[in-house]
């Protein structure tokens, strides 16, 4: 695979719904990896509370590649962000491999779609983990990061998931 090739999904390509369910059906995870890992903790952090840190969580989808037969794989990077004023106190880059297979494959789209969506649950509880590790190690107090969702990203697709389940 190609290193730091950032891919982001395309925002103007759709893929069908029918194509994507049908990958998401098909897919079973193979295996999840850490590739990198970079902390970094400035010395004034030890200094002050981290509940005055502002703290930012970043994703990014760095390649993604479908190989034969059904292989499909996923490099993404979270990042998170911690500062005090303007100031970077601390930080954390990790990034991840993702390995699928997909029964019946799938084009590069939908496999975008796909670790994007679904790649990115699977990765974030690991570098919850590393974050809480890596913090604790350092001496540092800091409350677990938030985990996320895929809540619907409007009320109108809200009112057709429930539509769909009745």
């Amino acid at each position: 695979m190609p290193k730091n090739k950032e891919v982001q999904p395309k925002r103007g390509v759709e893929v069908h719904a029918d194509l994507y369910n049908r990958v998401v059906k098909q897919t079973k995870i193979r295996s999840l990896r850490l590739l990198e890992n970079r902390f970094e903790i400035k010395p004034e952090a030890l200094v002050h509370s981290s509940e005055e840190w502002k703290k930012s969580v970043d994703f990014k989808i760095i390649d993604v590649s479908v190989k034969d037969p059904g292989g499909l794989y996923g490099i993404v990077e979270f990042a998170l962000i911690c500062k005090e004023a303007r100031r970077h106190v601390l930080s954390c880059r990790s990034k991840y491999l993702v390995h699928y297979t997909v029964d019946g494959g799938c084009d590069v789209e939908a496999g975008e779609t796909f670790i994007d969506r679904v790649g990115r649950i699977a990765v974030y509880p690991y570098f919850r983990s590393t974050v809480a590790s890596l913090t604790s190690e350092a001496g540092i107090t800091m409350p677990p990061l938030p985990v996320i969702s895929m809540a619907p990203r409007s009320l109108d697709s809200a009112a057709s998931l429930r539509s769909e389940s009745s």
